[in-house]
């Protein structure tokens, strides 16, 4: 199941990445994180990485 990419996602509800993780309280190196996430690059399993997914799926957005 294809749910989009993690900004496409944020901007259907009104949001861009970079202002909801500022937002949030995180750093640009958080961000990349996301961006690498949001691509697909990576999985979210371990690390700084399983924690932004966690809190991605906590505020409503799917991450696969």
């Amino acid at each position: 199941m294809k749910y989009g990419t993690l900004s496409q996602q944020m901007a259907k509800n009104g949001v861009k990445l970079r202002t909801w993780a500022k937002a949030k309280g995180l750093n640009e190196k958080d961000i990349g994180i996301l961006n690498q996430i949001s691509c697909g690059f990576i999985k979210g399993k371990r690390g700084r990485a399983k924690e932004l997914k966690e809190l991605l799926e906590k505020e409503g957005f799917k991450v696969a």
